[in-house]
């Protein structure tokens, strides 16, 4: 059977079965100018909360790390590449900044705003390690 034929006897059908159509209803659904809701805001906001407070807690845990690791490498007269200490330095601004915008994203964006923030954290993983090995 094709399209055309399924159209026309089905047609009829569904207006007698009535289920409501968009050509029966007098108003627009939506809202002039409303964002359109995908997402419910309290189930996004408790999610979001939880999510902030745990990486919270990670960040202060790398402040608190990297301010350690400087008073100890003073102390043992420990010296890093310049290279070694660029690249650590990138991602941890990277990493600062990632998480401040996640603070702030929305729902629409927080998916894509937390893989960004997720990624410059391994990658500060990753070269904290370059650095510390013995970590």
């Amino acid at each position: 059977m094709n399209i055309l034929s399924v159209l026309i006897v089905g047609s009829p059908l569904i207006a007698i079965s009535g289920l409501p159509t968009v050509s029966h209803h007098p108003a627009s659904m939506l809202v002039a100018n409303a964002p359109l809701q995908l997402i419910d805001d309290t189930d996004f906001t408790a999610r979001k909360d939880a999510y902030l407070q745990k990486s919270r807690t990670e960040m202060d845990e790398w402040r608190n790390k990297i301010h350690g690791a400087g008073e100890s490498a003073e102390a043992k007269g420990h010296e890093v590449s310049a290279s070694a200490k660029a690249h650590f330095d990138q991602a941890w601004t990277a990493t600062q900044r990632s998480w401040r915008k996640l603070q702030t994203e929305s729902a629409e964006g927080w998916d894509k705003t937390r893989n960004a923030f997720e990624r410059s954290n391994a990658e500060l993983r990753r070269q904290w390690h370059r650095i510390h090995p013995e970590d």
